[in-house]
């Protein structure tokens, strides 16, 4: 950044002095060798690459507009600054080193747990969060409290079972409309109240919908619990889903569908899943397609939020500073009269075997090309699972075979890794790299 130049690790602190130490050792050599020129190379590229790629969204190009004009009052700013970035000599860079990155004009920051300086010892009385106790409401509705007394804070929230795996082509977007809509206005509430009431006690509410399930949560201080509670009870039991509201909503999801046309990665991730899924609820687009969206009223939002916000279908966590037995008075009073109803998405069945491998290509008029490969996943039940998201750590940070090799080495993507999706269904495991389109094969 303009002014300051830094290293940042997070580690084990038993590592800390052995990574300060090489931090700095390698500062050296930069100063006193240089770098090679092919180093010197794959830095402009991927310079280069980061930028082009941000570009490839109006969103990215009005920031890059807008910071060029807030920054410098130059409007083509940045493409300065990467012609700039081109003509960056060996000798530029070394110079720099040796005259910026000294030792007293240095700065080293480390924050550490307690008591694992040596030769700083504390005694201090460790506080820890106690263990989660579960408990169960007459309708079925099972509640998670941990007692967590270290700062005067409060989370708490709903999930219930939903998302695409409830959907199907012709409402495919109706959870994550629901969920928008439930906060914007009950029988006692509008949406103003709702946010206006939380917000003048430090606190704020939210909701969000997944492949699976779907949430409101709730953050608050230690003296507003009966306030969030109150308020949670409302939005789920209450909510009035105003025509309005439904209508504003239903344009800003389109808007958010339109926007994941300009994202390759999006578009790619969809292509995949269509192609993984085929005929499965986890083929649908977790906002939804722009004709079922557009088509949704407010009935088909009350609708679904009857039938799957109900007790046996649902789990209330409270988390914090809290006492469990008062929370659990608390929760039977606010949510004991919401309907039993049934547990949703147990006949869920998995997707059909693939019979063979299958490639699809999808041509856009882009400056970047993405790269794709994805593999049917396991289960939230699976003890696969647990492999599974080891390999999706190993392969996606800094030091994995496929960030070295791929990115670093062979200089061949601005960005790669992996990402997976777990389900009540086996979910997918997917690479991915964003590239030159010319380097692609």
């Amino acid at each position: 950044d303009p002014g300051l130049f830094g290293i940042d690790a997070t580690l084990d602190p038993k590592k800390r002095e052995a990574a300060e130490h090489l931090a700095l050792q390698i500062i050296d050599e930069v100063k006193q060798a240089g770098v090679t020129a092919e180093e010197l190379e794959k830095a402009k590229k991927i310079t280069l690459g980061q930028h082009l790629g941000s570009l490839t969204t109006m969103r990215g190009q009005a920031s890059d507009i807008g910071s060029n004009w807030l920054l410098t009052r130059d409007l083509n700013f940045s493409r300065e600054y990467l012609d700039a970035i081109q003509k960056v000599t060996l000798e530029d860079v070394k110079r720099v080193a040796g005259t910026y990155l000294t030792e007293n004009n240095l700065t080293v920051v480390s924050l550490n747990p307690k008591g694992s300086m040596s030769g700083k010892t504390e005694s201090v009385k460790a506080m820890a969060a106690g263990e989660i106790q579960k408990f169960e409401l007459t309708n079925g509705l099972r509640l998670l409290v941990r007692e967590d007394h270290r700062l005067p804070l409060v989370g708490m929230g709903a999930v219930f079972r939903g998302g695409l795996l409830a959907e199907n082509p012709e409402d495919n977007g109706v959870t994550r409309l629901m969920a928008k809509v439930l906060l914007k206005g009950t029988k006692t509430r509008t949406a103003e109240q709702i946010a206006t009431e939380l917000e003048s006690v430090g606190g704020s509410i939210s909701s969000d919908a997944g492949n699976n399930s779907f949430s409101v949560s709730v953050d608050v201080m230690k003296p507003d619990v009966k306030l969030g509670l109150d308020m949670l009870s409302d939005v789920l039991l209450n909510a009035t889903f105003p025509e309005k509201a439904v209508a504003r909503e239903k344009e800003i999801q389109i808007a958010a569908i339109q926007q994941e046309e300009e994202q390759l990665t999006s578009v790619a991730r969809n292509i995949m899943r269509q192609a993984l899924f085929s005929q499965h609820p986890y083929a649908l687009r977790s906002n939804g397609s722009i004709q079922a969206v557009q088509h949704l009223t407010q009935n088909d939002l009350a609708s679904f939020r009857d039938r799957y916000v109900v007790g046996k279908n649902g789990v209330i966590y409270v988390f914090g500073d809290v006492k469990a037995a008062e929370v659990k008075q608390l929760v039977e009073k606010t949510l004991g009269n919401m309907q039993s109803g049934a547990l949703a998405l147990t006949d869920a069945k998995p997707p059909a075997p693939l019979v063979k491998t299958e490639t699809v290509e999808s041509r856009k008029d882009k400056a970047q090309g993405v790269l794709m490969v994805g593999f049917r996943g396991a289960s939230l039940s699976s003890p696969d699972r647990y492999a599974l998201e080891l390999i999706d750590e190993a392969s996606s940070d800094l030091g994995s075979r496929f960030f070295v090799r791929i990115r670093e080495q062979m200089g061949l993507a601005y960005y790669v890794g992996a990402s997976e999706m777990q389900g009540l269904v086996p979910g997918l495991f997917a690479f991915y790299l964003g590239t030159d389109p010319q380097k692609l094969e």
